[in-house]
């Protein structure tokens, strides 16, 4: 998810006095675009937008082409002006209200993920607002596993389980974290709150009596290994490239089936998966280039010199006659999570080919 701080906002505003709290949004953030209506065409510049002075209209039609809103009007307009248009908290924009003053800045939608708390206090420092921000655990002050999540750059597994391990942590009542992967969030080194206690290990969490936990980690948790608490909830870190090798016109489905199975067989998450990776004979590959599209991943191809390059447990004398190279799921996998270890050495299915490695981490 592209966050606000660096995302395209638009600031919108139907009233003169509105104006100019736009214009310091403009010129404190270059991707930020200001819309009004088009009676005020006498304001001009190259990030001004005008509409017809209907919002009702015009909101449908952008409302997700900005990763966040700043409206400078009424709340209770806002409100209704969006109600139909917001659907889910993992994907709505962010959205923060502002009176025509500039005295307050409201977090009002996708405060967590979307990054509308974020926006409120940046948008507040700018034009000397206060911000509000109202969601529980920003008031407590405490952390919350979505923003966890977040920074570090991974996704819940459960919604609904996060949900209660928020209520807990809201409630002061005893909640451990566990990270199993290793990517040692920054919010977790500091000072944390008398209820909260970050564990080495699920037994110790355990052993403390926690009422629930939040688990950083990329593999499937089996029942003789979950936590020991009433609630809990997995977060996914980015930290899995699956290296993927495969025939001519092979087809999305069956490579994201082998992909799939290859995960699973080997208790891995496929939230967890960052990036494919294969040679660069592949970048027009239209099953590998599809595959990718439908699970919302990036692909990073490398040169066959690259790949011959990397000393692989299985190497393939027939991947060496058709391509050139020793091997292209285990070194394209190993190339693009900086690292020299397998996680999962190479399994061929059909036309497909894949290995995973971990991304190593400084």
């Amino acid at each position: 998810m592209t966050g606000t701080s660096t995302g395209r906002i638009a600031v919108l505003t139907v009233t003169k006095q509105g104006i100019g709290l736009g214009e310091k949004l403009l010129a404190a953030r270059p991707e930020a675009e200001l819309w009004l209506p088009d009676k005020y065409e006498g304001y001009s510049g190259p990030r001004y937008r005008y509409f017809d002075g209907r919002l009702g209209d015009l909101l449908p039609k952008i409302f997700h082409d900005y990763t966040g809103f700043v409206f400078v009007m009424a709340t209770g307009i806002v409100v209704r002006l969006i109600a139909d248009l917001i659907k889910d908290k993992r994907f709505d924009p962010a959205v923060v209200v502002m009176d025509i003053r500039g005295k307050f800045a409201i977090s009002l939608v996708s405060g967590h993920l979307g990054g509308a708390n974020e926006l409120a206090r940046e948008v507040a420092e700018i034009v000397g607002a206060i911000p509000v921000v109202t969601t529980g655990t920003d008031v407590n002050e405490t952390i919350a596993p979505d923003m966890l999540a977040k920074e570090m750059g991974g996704e819940v597994d459960d919604f609904e389980a996060m949900k209660k391990v928020s209520a807990a942590l809201v409630d002061g009542e005893k909640v451990g974290v566990v990270d199993l992967a290793g990517v040692r969030l920054k919010s977790l080194d500091g000072v944390l709150k008398g209820n909260v206690k970050v564990y080495p290990s699920l037994g110790e969490l355990g052993a403390a009596g926690c009422r629930a936990a939040i688990v950083i980690t990329d593999r499937i948790l089996p029942p003789e290994e979950r936590p020991e608490t009433r609630y809990w909830v997995l977060l996914r870190p980015k930290s899995l490239v699956v290296g993927v090798g495969c025939n001519r016109n092979t087809g999305a489905e069956e490579i994201g089936q082998v992909i799939v199975a290859a995960l699973s067989a080997n208790g891995l998450s496929p939230k967890s998966v960052r990036n494919l990776a294969s040679v660069d004979l592949k970048q027009d590959e239209p099953g590998l280039l599809a595959c990718a599209r439908a699970a919302g991943l990036s692909l990073e191809f490398f040169s066959r010199e690259s790949l011959n390059a990397v000393e692989v447990p299985n190497p393939s004398a027939e991947v060496e006659r058709f391509v050139g190279t020793k091997g292209v799921a285990e070194p394209a996998a190993l190339l693009s999570a900086r690292t020299t270890q397998l996680l999962v050495p190479k399994v061929k299915s059909g036309n497909v080919t894949v290995a995973v490695a971990r991304v190593e981490r400084s």
